[in-house]
């Protein structure tokens, strides 16, 4: 079986936790704010809630996964499981910061489709460089939809 697939980073928001977690909370506007993100139906965000979600990679495959929320402390902590074509624990942390916020996303995901995992043995390192644009290409998004104040965003920038 081939290594996992960690991430572990840390980004810094201009709005306080309490702003964060409310934009955060709405799931219904995940796939308007990330456009690699094609289908996310999810039933919120508290223990015991999942979500299906589809993720197009920037690469000629979709991912197709389940994410299980297993603890929530709001405006601090999401703890997941996620199944399906990746598979392992997820968890996302927010805590205050001089700026606003800061957000940090970690897991260690394996592949769970069996054809991605065969490929992973030789394409690792695409598969790692189309993570990391998913994941960049979805903050950048998230920042400018979600949290812009003048694109309708939800969040009001603190200054």
């Amino acid at each position: 079986m081939a290594a996992p697939f960690r991430f572990d980073r840390t980004w810094t928001f201009p709005v306080p936790p309490d702003a964060l977690w409310a934009v955060l909370e709405q799931t219904d506007d995940y796939v308007s704010w990330w456009s690699w993100l094609r289908e996310f139906d999810a039933s919120g965000i508290e223990p015991g809630a999942s979500a299906q979600c589809t993720i197009q990679a920037p690469l000629p495959y979709a991912l197709r996964c389940r994410i299980d929320v297993d603890d929530v402390r709001p405006a601090e902590l999401v703890q997941t499981t996620v199944s399906g074509d990746l598979r392992g624990p997820a968890r996302l942390e927010l805590a205050p910061a001089d700026a606003g916020s800061t957000a940090r996303l970690v897991w260690s995901l394996d592949l769970g489709n069996p054809v991605l995992a065969r490929l992973a043995r030789f394409g690792r390192p695409v598969m790692s460089w189309a993570h990391d644009v998913v994941v960049a290409t979805g903050v950048e998004q998230f920042r400018r939809r979600a949290l812009a104040p003048d694109t309708g965003g939800s969040a009001t920038l603190a200054s």
